[in-house]
This record gives C-alpha cells, structure tokens and sequence, in this order.
C-alpha cells in the first residue's frame, strides 16, 4: 500500500485559512506558501500570473523568495523551503514545473474562486488532488 502525502487547510472564519495537519514537514510547506504567499498575493491582489510566469520563464531568475518560502529552479524542478526553518538542514520540498503550474491553476479554481470551508490537497501518482467542502 502507497504512502499518500497530504496536507489539510481550514477557513479560520476571518477571510483567512489556516495549515491544520500534513502528512510531513514538505506537504506542510506547500500547504503555508499556497495560504500565506499564494493566496494574499492572488486572491486578494491580483498577482497570479506572478508565480507561474517565474515557473516558466528562465529569464526571471532562478530564486524567489516569499513571505514565508524560497523558491528555487532547478533543472524541470522547482524546491520549496521555509525560510524560518529550525532545521540545521531545512526540508526541500521539491516539485516539477508542470506540477507547479498546475497546482496554481487549481488553487485558483477550486479555493480563490470558490472560498471552500476545508481543503485536502493529496499527493498521489505524481499528481495534486484537490477534495474541498463547504461545510
């Protein structure tokens, strides 16, 4: 049986959601930078094509560095790590860039648009899967 990786994000109530549970500190960064980097700077701003430009394009450099997170391109891949990290060697989280655009594609579609109550972000089969409710 397959290990499934999974982060759990809850609306607080006060336009804001929160990182509640992951099944490790990689899915726990991907779940913070999506709530505090991603979210403030798209849904209430309006700067989405910011992250997948920089994705795509080599020209904008190979770091970015968030509120929260360092992002870095590698090769197809890009590394997610928390910038506040207490680890001596902080945990990498690391994703390809056609995973990363599309996790950005759904997380405007199915949270900024949609404002859900609860969301499960899985990872299974090289792929996000998103399980949102309203209740």
């Amino acid at each position: 049986m397959e290990f499934i990786e999974y982060v759990k994000i809850f609306y607080n109530g006060c336009e804001h959601y929160n990182c509640e549970n992951s099944s490790s500190l990689g899915m726990s960064i991907l779940g913070w930078f999506l709530i505090e980097d991603v979210t403030r700077d798209f849904c209430r701003s309006n700067k989405w094509p910011t992250y997948k430009e920089w994705a795509l394009d080599d020209s904008l450099g190979d770091c970015l560095t968030t509120n929260l997170t360092c992002l870095e391109k590698e090769g197809d891949y890009i590394f997610l790590t928390d910038i506040y990290s207490d680890e001596e060697v902080p945990t990498e989280f690391k994703i390809s860039r056609q995973q990363f655009v599309k996790l950005f594609d759904d997380w405007q579609e199915k949270v900024c648009k949609a404002k859900p109550k609860e969301i499960v972000i899985k990872y299974e089969n090289d792929e996000f899967v998103f399980e949102t409710k309203n209740e």
